[in-house]
């Protein structure tokens, strides 16, 4: 705090930067030279000017009248809004002549009620909590006030503009007694305990920290605690104080109210709307004539719709501007998908058009079909324990959309996730305006968890996974997804390692521990088994160079060998898988040919749709592909459940739970290279009985864990209101 007798230290700002400040401020001081009616027809046409220049602030304000004043009619708050920037721009010269008036001018331009009721709360001998609230006079109310309080300290808030700060400071300080920045208790404490008068404006949203929610104009508001908590530390009583600019070029009139009897009564919430209440008798009486301007109900309860728009941080903004300069390649891929699927849904969906009623109560988002495969089982119990709720699937891909639609029918809904673009998740999101977004695994769209977050919809990962690499990522990944965290309402994550991912990017208050939602037994249909004329081995989901090293370790084993057979992850890739074979003169059967299998045949390649899991079952045990070459692994978790020994290779970055709980469990075996990969095969063709006893162990693994869906069911119903009503 500066001494209130010394100069103004002119030399600390002359820097070039802050030359349009002192020019502001010098046209300020010009105006506090004016007569009263010159300066209220200022602030008039500057209220005028930020009106129609400042379309933001006038949203703000109108947003805040609408909920304030639910009563007013089109016309009156319309009224009420030019008269609010009006009464903003006056308290800009208001402060010009708090701080360069003459106290023999101002002194005919107001007067004070209620003195009385101050000088009461004085004699307690605990000095006073004198209770403000941001009316658009408070810097020339304060200046009023000195003139007849002795030891009146206000506290405040520190300004961003540093010579505006020293300006403010520096004028407050010769006008008042000091000043006590805003969340210092020590400082405010102190001051009560010298029978200080401390002037406190509890009435600005900070957020939830030390804030609870009371109505303020019957809307629910952030309120500060500290008001309660300083009055019980020092036993100050707590006086109501208020002020208003009279109409035409009255001046002034300043009130002061008896003391808040039983204050504090011990409950916080009790307390916080005891304080709105008395602000609230001002600005009920002078609507235009508190701070509107501020966003006083930023903070929501649990997750409720924002009322204002959310400010957008600055590498989210990047992200959509990089999303825009892709829009060309993205629709050349969508085209080339959508005409390769022969699937149109999938190139009107993903741009967020269509007409289609897609409204629902959950949406849940599964990428692709391992994604919706694991989430099957929380479908199924979602259908059962909530038979009325309206869901919505949506995917990326025409062939989860295929399965999605063969194991679901026409009991749920829909659609493709449109492209992360800002105007087709509005417009998406517009049409199905679900109160509850699942979101399966890793799927972390910024622009989609940003409307989310805005509109109140409580969107939640379930079966999270994040890998080390991604954690590692470059700064600027890593800044979008803290901020796409930040949107996020809840994070169940399926391992600890996962969690410790989430935790390094986000508070530990979203993330909880769950379990891997694969686990979640789903019983295939009898019928589902493939049986070849021979037995076989099935090299299941590979990509792209692994059947070429899978095949080189095959032939490495003695023969007679049974059947290899190879079931692509993409089948689109048939050409490739041959011509990348051709070289060892094979016999290669292909299934979507419908070639036969002969004695002669040494490689069968099932290179059709929605017949892997068949496949499995019928299998003798399972190469994993995925994890032979760095692509990050596949879903285990099928083979497991079939029963059916499974080997992978050591790139299992994306399933790497999976990997150690089933190796844990000896239902698996990892190879690191190719000659561990001719052992392992080798290994389990002669020992039937050791395939056999993986394969059990697998299938009990899987089988321990078969409630893991049921729990996931139980925290969404904590979670989401429309299945608490279920």
């Amino acid at each position: 705090m500066s001494d209130s007798t010394s100069p103004f230290p002119v030399r600390d700002y002359l820097h070039p930067r802050f030359w349009p400040t002192w020019v502001g401020l010098g046209m300020l001081w010009l105006t506090a030279k004016l007569p009263y009616p010159a300066i209220n027809a200022l602030g008039k046409t500057l209220g005028l000017l930020g009106y129609a220049l400042m379309p933001a602030r006038r949203r703000i304000v109108r947003t805040n009248l609408r909920l304030a004043f639910p009563e007013f009619d089109k016309q009156t708050l319309r009224r009420t809004i030019r008269e609010n920037f009006h009464s903003t721009a006056m308290a800009i010269f208001e402060s010009g002549l708090a701080w360069w008036g003459s106290e023999r001018r101002l002194k005919s331009l107001y007067r004070v009620e209620g003195l009385e009721h101050l000088l009461e709360a004085e004699a307690q001998g605990k000095g006073v909590l004198l209770l403000g609230g941001h009316y658009t006079t408070l810097e020339i109310s304060g200046k009023f006030l000195a003139c007849h309080v002795e030891g009146l300290r206000p506290t405040y808030k520190r300004a961003h503009n540093p010579l505006f700060e020293a300006v403010m400071v520096h004028n407050r300080n010769r006008m008042l007694d000091g000043l006590i920045r805003s969340r210092d208790m020590r400082d405010i404490l102190r001051n009560l305990k010298q029978k200080k008068i401390v002037w406190y404006a509890p009435d600005q949203d900070f957020g939830n920290r030390a804030s609870v929610f009371a109505p303020f104009m019957g809307v629910p508001a952030a309120t500060l605690t500290l008001t309660a908590r300083i009055a019980k530390a020092s036993g100050a009583p707590l006086v109501p104080f208020y002020s208003e600019r009279l109409p035409g070029n009255q001046g002034y009139r300043i009130r002061i109210g008896p003391v808040i009897s039983a204050f504090p009564t011990g409950d916080d919430v009790q307390d916080a709307t005891l304080i709105n209440q008395a602000i609230e008798e001002q600005v009920r009486r002078t609507p235009a004539q508190y701070l509107w301007a501020h966003r006083r109900y930023r903070t929501r309860p649990d997750w409720e719709p924002k009322l204002y728009k959310v400010r957008r941080r600055k590498a989210l903004k990047r992200y959509s501007r990089l999303l825009f300069l892709l829009a060309l390649p993205i629709t050349l891929y969508t085209l080339w998908t959508a005409l390769r699927n022969r699937d149109r849904r999938y190139l009107i969906e993903r741009f967020g058009l269509g007409n289609a009623d897609i409204r629902a109560d959950i949406q849940l988002h599964a990428a692709s079909i391992g994604e919706f495969n694991a989430a099957l089982p929380l479908i199924r119990l979602l259908q059962h324990n909530h038979p009325a709720l309206q869901i919505l699937i949506t995917m990326n891909t025409p062939s989860s959309r295929r399965v999605a639609e063969k194991q679901l029918g026409d009991s749920v809904k829909y659609h493709y996730l449109p492209v992360d673009w800002q105007w087709s998740i509005n417009r998406y999101m517009q049409r199905v305006r679900p109160q509850c977004l699942l979101i399966m695994e890793t799927e972390l769209w910024p622009n989609l968890y940003e409307y989310c977050f805005q509109h109140g919809i409580k969107n939640i990962i379930i079966n999270g996974r994040l890998s080390r690499r991604t954690t590692e990522s470059s700064k600027f990944v890593q800044q979008i997804l803290r901020h796409t965290l930040e949107y996020t309402y809840k994070v169940l994550t399926r391992s600890e390692e996962d969690q410790q991912h989430y935790l390094a990017l986000s508070g530990p208050r979203k993330i909880k521990l769950m379990g891997n939602i694969k686990y979640a037994s789903i019983t295939l249909p009898r019928d589902s088994m493939i049986e070849l004329t021979r037995p076989y081995v099935l090299a299941a989901s590979t990509r792209n160079d692994e059947e070429k090293l899978i095949v080189e370790s095959w032939l490495k084993l003695a023969t007679p060998r049974p059947l290899l057979v190879i079931a692509p992850r993409h089948i689109h890739r048939l050409n490739n898988i041959l011509d990348s074979l051709k070289p060892r003169s094979l016999n290669i059967a292909v299934r979507s040919r419908q070639e036969p299998i002969t004695a002669e045949t040494d490689i069968y390649i099932a290179d059709t749709f929605g017949e892997l899991a068949g496949f499995i079952a019928g299998a003798e045990f399972v190469l994993m592909g995925g994890g032979f070459k760095p692509h990050g692994g596949q879903n285990i978790l099928e083979v497991a459940r079939a029963g059916k020994a499974v080997i992978f290779g050591q790139y299992m970055d994306n399933f790497r739970a999976e990997a150690k709980d089933l190796l844990a469990a000896g239902g698996a075996i990892q190879v690191d290279n190719e000659a561990d990969l001719v052992e392992a095969i080798k290994t389990l063709l002669e020992d039937r009985q050791q395939r056999e006893r993986m394969g059990a162990h697998a299938r009990a693994f899987i089988e321990a864990n078969h409630d893991i869906a049921e729990r996931y069911l139980d925290e969404l119903q904590k979670l989401c209101p429309v299945l608490k009503r279920g």
